[in-house]
Protein backbone atom coordinates (compact mmCIF):
# COMPACT_ATOMS: atom_id res chain seq x y z
CA UNK A 1 0.00 0.00 0.00
CA UNK A 2 1.05 3.69 -0.71
CA UNK A 3 1.74 5.46 2.11
CA UNK A 4 -0.47 8.37 1.30
CA UNK A 5 -3.31 5.81 0.69
CA UNK A 6 -2.67 4.70 4.17
CA UNK A 7 -2.62 8.29 5.89
CA UNK A 8 -6.22 8.12 3.99
CA UNK A 9 -7.14 5.09 6.42
CA UNK A 10 -5.46 6.46 9.54
CA UNK A 11 -7.84 9.80 8.67
CA UNK A 12 -11.19 7.71 8.41
CA UNK A 13 -10.49 5.74 11.50
CA UNK A 14 -9.64 8.01 14.01
CA UNK A 15 -11.91 11.22 12.59
CA UNK A 16 -9.32 13.36 11.05
CA UNK A 17 -10.72 14.03 7.54
CA UNK A 18 -9.98 17.10 5.92
CA UNK A 19 -12.39 20.15 6.71
CA UNK A 20 -12.68 22.87 4.02
CA UNK A 21 -12.53 26.38 5.00
CA UNK A 22 -12.92 29.76 2.92
CA UNK A 23 -11.90 32.77 5.28
CA UNK A 24 -12.88 36.45 3.72
CA UNK A 25 -11.21 39.37 4.85
CA UNK A 26 -10.29 42.86 3.27
CA UNK A 27 -6.69 44.03 3.88
CA UNK A 28 -5.96 47.45 5.34
CA UNK A 29 -3.43 48.75 2.82
CA UNK A 30 -0.30 48.43 5.39
CA UNK A 31 -0.60 44.66 7.18
CA UNK A 32 1.43 41.78 5.45
CA UNK A 33 0.77 39.46 7.94
CA UNK A 34 -2.35 37.65 8.37
CA UNK A 35 -3.57 34.22 10.04
CA UNK A 36 -6.11 31.70 8.84
CA UNK A 37 -8.86 30.48 11.13
CA UNK A 38 -7.94 27.38 11.58
CA UNK A 39 -4.95 25.37 11.38
CA UNK A 40 -3.26 22.84 10.45
CA UNK A 41 -4.00 23.31 7.30
CA UNK A 42 -3.33 20.17 5.03
CA UNK A 43 -0.45 19.85 2.77
CA UNK A 44 -1.46 21.00 -1.23
CA UNK A 45 -5.09 21.93 0.04
CA UNK A 46 -4.02 26.06 0.61
CA UNK A 47 -4.92 28.47 -2.38
CA UNK A 48 -4.82 32.52 -1.65
CA UNK A 49 -7.31 34.62 -3.83
CA UNK A 50 -6.45 38.19 -4.26
CA UNK A 51 -9.92 40.16 -5.41
CA UNK A 52 -10.73 36.67 -6.58
CA UNK A 53 -7.37 36.00 -8.82
CA UNK A 54 -5.68 32.95 -7.50
CA UNK A 55 -2.24 34.08 -6.46
CA UNK A 56 1.30 32.52 -7.01
CA UNK A 57 2.87 30.82 -4.18
CA UNK A 58 5.49 32.84 -4.54
CA UNK A 59 3.82 35.71 -3.68
CA UNK A 60 3.38 34.40 -0.29
CA UNK A 61 4.21 32.57 3.04
CA UNK A 62 1.72 30.45 4.66
CA UNK A 63 2.64 28.28 7.91
CA UNK A 64 0.39 24.89 7.39
CA UNK A 65 0.78 23.99 11.66
CA UNK A 66 -0.10 27.77 12.79
CA UNK A 67 -2.18 28.91 9.46
CA UNK A 68 0.49 32.24 9.81
CA UNK A 69 0.08 34.44 6.40
CA UNK A 70 2.73 36.49 5.17
CA UNK A 71 1.76 38.53 1.88
CA UNK A 72 4.85 39.80 -0.13
CA UNK A 73 3.32 43.24 -0.58
CA UNK A 74 0.01 44.81 1.85
CA UNK A 75 -3.15 45.05 -0.06
CA UNK A 76 -6.16 46.60 0.66
CA UNK A 77 -8.42 44.20 -1.21
CA UNK A 78 -10.54 41.09 -0.26
CA UNK A 79 -7.92 38.16 1.22
CA UNK A 80 -9.65 35.09 0.65
CA UNK A 81 -7.95 31.56 2.00
CA UNK A 82 -9.14 28.27 0.85
CA UNK A 83 -7.56 25.51 2.47
CA UNK A 84 -8.57 22.13 4.34
CA UNK A 85 -8.28 21.94 8.25
CA UNK A 86 -7.24 18.54 9.94
CA UNK A 87 -5.82 17.25 13.45
CA UNK A 88 -2.55 15.98 11.71
CA UNK A 89 -0.47 17.67 8.93
CA UNK A 90 0.49 14.58 6.19
CA UNK A 91 3.73 15.20 7.79
CA UNK A 92 2.57 14.19 11.07
CA UNK A 93 1.00 11.20 10.10
CA UNK A 94 4.05 10.09 8.10
CA UNK A 95 6.39 10.69 11.29
CA UNK A 96 3.74 8.57 13.23
CA UNK A 97 3.97 5.44 10.98
CA UNK A 98 7.44 6.18 10.84
CA UNK A 99 7.59 5.33 14.56
CA UNK A 100 4.91 2.72 13.95
CA UNK A 101 7.38 0.19 11.63
CA UNK A 102 10.28 1.23 14.33
CA UNK A 103 8.25 0.17 17.38
CA UNK A 104 8.21 -3.72 14.88
CA UNK A 105 11.68 -3.97 15.72
CA UNK A 106 13.74 -7.18 14.55
CA UNK A 107 10.62 -9.48 15.73
CA UNK A 108 8.77 -8.61 11.97
CA UNK A 109 11.18 -9.22 9.20
CA UNK A 110 11.29 -9.36 5.22
CA UNK A 111 13.35 -12.30 3.59
CA UNK A 112 15.86 -11.97 1.08
CA UNK A 113 16.54 -15.26 -0.88
CA UNK A 114 19.67 -15.85 -2.89
CA UNK A 115 21.27 -12.41 -3.36
CA UNK A 116 24.26 -12.99 -5.68
CA UNK A 117 25.66 -9.45 -5.14
CA UNK A 118 25.37 -8.83 -1.52
CA UNK A 119 28.69 -10.04 -0.73
CA UNK A 120 32.25 -11.52 -1.94
CA UNK A 121 34.73 -13.22 -0.58
CA UNK A 122 38.25 -11.90 -0.30
CA UNK A 123 41.40 -13.52 -0.76
CA UNK A 124 43.01 -13.11 3.39
CA UNK A 125 40.01 -11.93 4.74
CA UNK A 126 37.86 -13.81 7.61
CA UNK A 127 35.36 -10.91 8.66
CA UNK A 128 33.04 -9.39 6.27
CA UNK A 129 30.12 -7.25 6.32
CA UNK A 130 26.63 -7.97 6.03
CA UNK A 131 24.18 -5.96 4.60
CA UNK A 132 23.14 -3.08 6.96
CA UNK A 133 19.62 -4.38 6.56
CA UNK A 134 20.60 -7.64 8.26
CA UNK A 135 18.72 -9.04 11.25
CA UNK A 136 20.14 -12.43 10.76
CA UNK A 137 22.18 -14.38 8.13
CA UNK A 138 20.26 -17.71 6.89
CA UNK A 139 22.26 -19.14 4.35
CA UNK A 140 25.90 -18.83 2.46
CA UNK A 141 26.78 -20.65 -0.69
CA UNK A 142 29.66 -19.87 -2.94
CA UNK A 143 30.54 -20.37 -6.85
CA UNK A 144 32.04 -23.26 -7.65
CA UNK A 145 34.33 -21.96 -10.07
CA UNK A 146 34.96 -18.40 -8.60
CA UNK A 147 32.27 -16.89 -11.60
CA UNK A 148 28.45 -15.81 -11.36
CA UNK A 149 27.87 -18.46 -13.89
CA UNK A 150 29.00 -21.20 -11.91
CA UNK A 151 27.29 -23.48 -9.39
CA UNK A 152 26.03 -22.39 -5.82
CA UNK A 153 27.68 -25.15 -3.22
CA UNK A 154 27.94 -24.53 0.66
CA UNK A 155 30.42 -22.84 1.66
CA UNK A 156 33.53 -25.58 2.53
CA UNK A 157 35.10 -24.05 5.68
CA UNK A 158 33.49 -23.20 9.00
CA UNK A 159 31.62 -20.09 9.56
CA UNK A 160 29.65 -18.20 11.68
CA UNK A 161 27.32 -15.43 11.80
CA UNK A 162 27.73 -12.59 14.48
CA UNK A 163 24.93 -10.86 15.33
CA UNK A 164 25.94 -8.43 17.22
CA UNK A 165 28.31 -6.79 14.58
CA UNK A 166 26.24 -8.17 11.64
CA UNK A 167 29.37 -9.82 10.03
CA UNK A 168 30.09 -13.24 8.81
CA UNK A 169 33.17 -15.03 9.69
CA UNK A 170 35.24 -17.62 8.06
CA UNK A 171 37.52 -20.50 9.62
CA UNK A 172 40.71 -19.08 7.87
CA UNK A 173 41.78 -16.93 4.89
CA UNK A 174 40.74 -17.09 1.51
CA UNK A 175 43.33 -17.89 -0.92
CA UNK A 176 41.53 -16.62 -4.11
CA UNK A 177 38.31 -13.89 -4.02
CA UNK A 178 35.27 -15.99 -4.77
CA UNK A 179 31.37 -14.87 -5.18
CA UNK A 180 28.55 -15.84 -2.72
CA UNK A 181 25.09 -15.83 -2.71
CA UNK A 182 23.54 -15.16 0.56
CA UNK A 183 19.90 -15.58 2.08
CA UNK A 184 18.94 -13.26 4.72
CA UNK A 185 16.57 -12.13 6.96
CA UNK A 186 16.59 -8.15 6.69
CA UNK A 187 14.84 -4.73 8.86
CA UNK A 188 11.28 -3.57 7.28
CA UNK A 189 12.49 -0.10 5.44
CA UNK A 190 10.12 2.74 7.04
CA UNK A 191 8.47 5.30 4.72
CA UNK A 192 10.47 8.51 4.00
CA UNK A 193 7.60 10.16 1.93
CA UNK A 194 3.93 10.00 1.73
CA UNK A 195 4.81 8.26 -2.22
CA UNK A 196 6.61 5.43 -0.67
CA UNK A 197 4.84 1.94 -0.13
CA UNK A 198 4.88 0.82 2.83
CA UNK A 199 7.32 -2.38 3.06
CA UNK A 200 4.72 -4.70 5.52
CA UNK A 201 2.54 -7.75 4.83
CA UNK A 202 -0.46 -6.99 4.38
CA UNK A 203 -1.78 -8.57 7.68
CA UNK A 204 0.64 -6.17 9.73
CA UNK A 205 -1.12 -3.32 8.32
CA UNK A 206 -3.30 -3.10 12.04
CA UNK A 207 -0.63 -3.11 13.60
CA UNK A 208 0.24 -0.10 12.23
CA UNK A 209 -3.11 1.29 12.32
CA UNK A 210 -3.44 0.75 15.97
CA UNK A 211 0.04 1.81 16.95
CA UNK A 212 -0.11 5.01 14.92
CA UNK A 213 -3.50 5.72 16.68
CA UNK A 214 -1.80 5.63 20.02
CA UNK A 215 0.61 7.74 18.83
CA UNK A 216 -1.89 10.43 17.52
CA UNK A 217 -4.32 10.36 20.34
CA UNK A 218 -1.33 10.84 22.96
CA UNK A 219 -0.08 14.04 20.59
CA UNK A 220 -3.83 15.27 20.59
CA UNK A 221 -3.83 15.36 24.58
CA UNK A 222 -0.51 16.89 24.58
CA UNK A 223 -1.91 19.77 22.30
CA UNK A 224 -4.79 20.13 24.36
CA UNK A 225 -2.83 20.42 27.55
CA UNK A 226 -1.02 23.59 25.80
CA UNK A 227 -4.12 25.19 24.46
CA UNK A 228 -4.22 28.53 26.77
CA UNK A 229 -7.71 28.97 25.63
CA UNK A 230 -9.05 25.69 26.79
CA UNK A 231 -10.85 25.68 30.40
CA UNK A 232 -9.03 23.63 32.77
CA UNK A 233 -12.44 21.69 33.31
CA UNK A 234 -12.37 20.64 29.16
CA UNK A 235 -8.82 20.23 28.97
CA UNK A 236 -8.49 17.67 32.10
CA UNK A 237 -11.30 15.92 30.26
CA UNK A 238 -10.01 15.70 27.12
CA UNK A 239 -6.64 14.75 27.50
CA UNK A 240 -8.47 11.94 30.24
CA UNK A 241 -10.67 10.98 27.11
CA UNK A 242 -7.91 10.80 24.93
CA UNK A 243 -5.18 8.85 26.94
CA UNK A 244 -7.61 6.42 27.60
CA UNK A 245 -8.16 5.89 23.41
CA UNK A 246 -4.05 5.90 23.35
CA UNK A 247 -4.02 2.95 26.36
CA UNK A 248 -6.72 0.87 24.69
CA UNK A 249 -4.70 0.98 21.22
CA UNK A 250 -1.71 0.32 22.52
CA UNK A 251 -2.94 -2.69 24.45
CA UNK A 252 -4.97 -4.11 21.37
CA UNK A 253 -1.31 -3.91 19.52
CA UNK A 254 0.89 -5.36 22.05
CA UNK A 255 -1.83 -8.25 22.03
CA UNK A 256 -2.13 -8.40 17.84
CA UNK A 257 1.81 -8.40 17.91
CA UNK A 258 2.32 -11.49 19.81
CA UNK A 259 -0.07 -12.96 17.44
CA UNK A 260 0.99 -11.63 14.17
CA UNK A 261 5.26 -12.01 14.95
CA UNK A 262 6.43 -14.48 12.34
CA UNK A 263 8.47 -17.37 13.29
CA UNK A 264 12.23 -17.35 12.84
CA UNK A 265 13.38 -19.34 9.86
CA UNK A 266 15.87 -22.53 11.17
CA UNK A 267 19.44 -20.96 10.10
CA UNK A 268 21.93 -22.87 8.37
CA UNK A 269 24.51 -21.10 10.41
CA UNK A 270 26.51 -21.76 12.48
CA UNK A 271 28.00 -24.96 11.34
CA UNK A 272 31.33 -27.00 12.26
CA UNK A 273 33.03 -29.05 9.31
CA UNK A 274 36.30 -31.35 10.44
CA UNK A 275 39.28 -29.42 8.94
CA UNK A 276 37.62 -26.92 7.98
CA UNK A 277 39.28 -23.95 9.28
CA UNK A 278 39.65 -22.12 12.42
CA UNK A 279 36.69 -19.72 13.75
CA UNK A 280 38.17 -16.80 16.00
Amino acid sequence: MITSAFISVLRRRYHDLPVKHEDIRTGDGSSTIYKTKFAPIKEGSFKLYINNALQAASGYSIDLDTGDLVLQSATSAVIKPQYQEVKFRDQHWLETIQSSVDSLGDQFYKSVVGDPTAMTLSANIQAYNCPSTCIRLTEVLQSDNHTTSGSWTKLSINKRYDRRSNKLIIGGKPTTANYLLISYLRRITRPTAVTDVLDVENNWLELLELKSGANFHRSMASKIALQGNATVEEGHLSMAHLRILANDNESMYENLKKTLKPVMPASEIPYYINGGGYIF
